[in-house]
């Protein structure tokens, strides 16, 4: 072989290198297009992913302060609710004792009320002793006198009484008074005084208007008679 040929296949063998090499820097170029473009969609997924952790973290937030708002709610009504249950206990024992108070009150009217049946059945048994002492010692006693033993026995027995001191309070004024007047005049009980006017009103002896409170005395209990 010549060395012109020598020459030629040196060329040529060259030649195939350049054309290989140009050929392995296409592939390595197109590698890395794709490299790029698979960075690229890496990095979109993981600023995806990156927004998906940041609405969850966002949400747990509010979740975590819906719960402790939740708790705060259920701590509060729990209180509310312990409140109400121990005022509910203080109003039913108040209750109770209202009851008690007004139950023993009662037994105390009903009581005064047999205690003054029993002294007026008593003074008018003196009323009619002195009556039947008058006929039968056939003398001219002034009735305004029985009258006035009459009274003294009423003060001395039901000096204090309610209905007793109600009658006076009513005689002495001449006229309609309030419920609240006697009560603040006589220092009986209000309830005291309620329960008496109605035992008078019950005996036609007082009238009581329940709008205006006011009592009066419808008949003259201490008129004197000739």
């Amino acid at each position: 072989m010549t060395d012109r040929e020598k020459m030629l296949e040196l060329l040529d063998e060259f030649k195939d290198s350049i054309v290989k090499l140009m050929d392995e820097r296409e592939s390595l170029d197109s590698e890395v297009d794709e490299l790029r473009t698979t960075k690229k969609e890496a990095e979109e997924k993981v600023g995806a992913v990156e927004e998906q952790v940041t609405g969850l973290t966002t949400k747990l937030e509010k979740a975590e302060k819906a719960r402790d708002k939740a708790k705060a709610d259920l701590v509060a009504t729990k209180e509310e609710v312990s409140g109400l249950s121990a005022k509910a206990a203080e109003a039913e024992a108040g209750k109770s004792e209202a009851q008690n108070a007004l139950k023993k009150e009662r037994d105390e009217l009903r009581r005064e009320m047999d205690e003054i049946t029993g002294q007026l059945t008593r003074v008018s048994e003196l009323y009619r002793d002195a009556s039947a002492e008058k006929e039968a010692l056939q003398e001219k006693v002034d009735i305004s006198d029985l009258l006035a033993i009459y009274i003294t026995l009423i003060e001395t027995v039901f000096y204090g009484k309610p209905h007793a001191r109600i009658l006076y309070t009513l005689h002495d004024v001449k006229t309609a008074i309030t419920r609240k007047n006697i009560t603040s005049s006589t220092g009986i009980q209000p309830a005291a005084v309620l329960k008496a006017v109605h035992d008078l009103v019950a005996a036609d002896l007082v009238s009581y208007d329940e709008e205006s409170q006011d009592v009066k005395l419808t008949k003259d209990v201490l008129r004197k008679s000739t």
